[in-house]
């Protein structure tokens, strides 16, 4: 991506001294993109494997909190594509589509998120000039008391202006998505009995 950054600035330069039209479009406009929203939500990793643990953010990225009042979810859930494969995501979210207008198109799902609910996301991507989070409850959701823990998943999906998208337009995309997940930094995870040894999210 270094070497991207240096091509493109040097190509703008050489735009300002011959007076040729920007070149921060397209492609390059869209990686820059992409790569700025991988930095803003930095994905968490969660636990898979061991049962007792299954669904527990193990390194937390960007901490999100909900903003939205009654948005769906789907359970997290593992499996196994056969009797000697390790365990696997089933890659199931609810999906929350926002569209330019400000217009909300949500599929229904076995759990309703309230507002203050804390997320990670586990992917972001750049698609045609849309925006997908795939997002998971930081905390179990409330339960019965020695019930197994149960996440949450949604996928966010946010329908961009396409000159926004063209132009590479981070700010404006960042903000778009930011009135409806509100960003905090203001949390640590730390090691078991240790406040000396954190992830800073």
């Amino acid at each position: 991506m270094v070497a991207v950054t240096i091509v493109v600035v040097g190509l703008l330069m050489w735009s300002m001294c011959v007076g040729w039209a920007s070149p921060v479009f397209g492609a390059d406009a869209k990686a820059s993109l992409q790569d700025a929203l991988y930095r803003r939500f930095q994905p968490s990793r969660i636990e898979i494997a061991n049962p007792a643990k299954r669904g527990t953010v193990t390194r937390q990225g960007k901490l999100l909190i909900l903003t939205m009042e009654g948005v769906p979810a789907k359970p997290f859930r593992v499996m196994r594509a056969g009797p000697k494969s390790s365990l696997s995501h089933v890659m199931e979210f609810a999906r929350v589509e926002v569209s330019p207008g400000g217009s909300v198109q949500a599929e229904s799902g076995p759990f309703r998120l309230n507002k203050g609910t804390r997320l990670v996301v586990l992917d972001v991507s750049l698609k045609g000039d849309r925006v997908h989070l795939l997002t998971h409850t930081a905390d179990p959701l409330p339960g019965q008391p020695g019930k197994e823990s149960i996440y949450g998943c949604t996928e966010f999906v946010f329908d961009l202006e396409p000159e926004a998208v063209r132009a590479g337009r981070a700010d404006l995309v960042v903000d778009w998505i930011d009135r409806w997940l509100e960003w905090t930094s203001g949390e640590r995870v730390c090691a078991p009995g240790s406040d000396q040894i954190c992830l800073e999210p």
